[in-house]
């Protein structure tokens, strides 16, 4: 981590704004903020990044950050925001739903629709921003856990808050090949925590549990050619109609999921240092993609570029790997 935000040596007049126009630029999820107390302010922030996810510290004095419609609105590229509570309490609110937040609790709101939190004192928190693609759960379906407090005294929750805080601290000395895969590990962990809230809230539905258990098989899979609708339909004793089905209501398509995770693996490595002299073709038939000519095409129309120079940029500045620009 970082310390990129401090009011320390701002005078105190301009303190509050300079904290607003600051956290604004480093979340790049733009906020109503105000400040709810006369009190000279005070405000720290640190920031670092792991892979695709965006961790941030955060401590100040009280004060009021809302998400209004107008602004979910005007930004296309949406995130979950998961908030541990250090200390200080907070009360969240989204989609008419509203919970108190006391040290060690977490909670998760959807950055594309309008949220609120409200700090009642002197506060610290931790905030990881995850893109919405990585999250293999439907936004409708999350509808039943966002807003709400996710106690971490037991269950996924008392390994996830711990985990959060650690890895929002170590971020800075995370680097090379590992970070992908400790992205990647962060992920499952929210992932699991989110499926424990939802059963413990309304039990999971059986195509739902159904969807991961395939998604996790396809995880597993993803260096297998042989990897096909086929091979994932009779490993799950279902037909391919069903498996069509179960994908067709998730809005993409088994062949469409398996080749976007296997060009984010295959881009993952391109942008790691340690695989700088393995050949693009071997990269690619790894994770699956035999066919030299047809991954330099589905990569580019995937990153627009192709994976070499996808690989030249990430070599001279690691931090400008980015996404796919479409999920297939």
């Amino acid at each position: 981590m970082r310390t990129v935000v401090t009011t320390e040596n701002v005078s105190p007049g301009e303190r509050f704004d300079f904290w607003v126009d600051e956290i604004s630029r480093l979340l790049f999820v733009p906020l109503d903020t105000a400040q709810t107390t006369a009190d000279i302010f005070h405000g720290t922030a640190t920031d670092g990044r792991v892979g695709a996810l965006q961790l941030s510290s955060l401590s100040a004095g009280p004060l009021r950050v809302r998400r209004t419609a107008s602004l979910a609105a005007r930004y296309e590229e949406d995130f979950y925001k998961l908030s541990l509570q250090v200390s200080g309490t907070a009360v969240i609110e989204q989609d008419g739903m509203r919970s108190r937040l006391t040290p060690g609790d977490l909670a998760l709101c959807d950055t594309s629709r309008p949220y609120s939190f409200t700090y009642e004192s002197h506060f610290s928190t931790v905030l990881m921003l995850l893109p919405r693609s990585l999250i293999p759960l439907r936004p409708e379906t999350l509808r039943a856990v966002t807003g709400k407090n996710m106690a971490a005294d037991k269950g996924v929750g008392a390994v996830v808050a711990p985990f959060l805080q650690s890895l929002t601290e170590q971020s800075a000395h995370c680097a090379g090949p590992e970070v992908s895969r400790l992205a990647d590990g962060a992920v499952s962990l929210v992932t699991a925590l989110l499926c424990e809230r939802l059963n413990r809230t309304t039990p999971v539905a059986p195509h739902l549990a159904t969807t991961l258990r395939i998604r996790d098989y396809i995880e597993r899979h993803l260096a297998d050619p042989d990897l096909t609708p086929d091979a994932i339909a009779r490993a799950h004793a279902i037909s391919r109609r069903y498996l069509f089905k179960l994908f067709a209501e998730e809005e993409t398509t088994v062949a469409g999921w398996i080749r976007t995770r296997r060009l984010e693996r295959c881009a993952r490595d391109l942008a790691d240092p340690a695989t700088r002299d393995q050949p693009v073709a071997a990269i690619a038939a790894r994770w699956g993609l035999l066919d030299g000519r047809h991954f330099a095409r589905v990569f580019k129309a995937a990153y627009g570029e192709t994976p070499r120079d996808y690989r030249r940029r990430a070599t001279v500045d690691p931090t400008s790997a980015r996404a796919p620009m479409t999920s297939g």
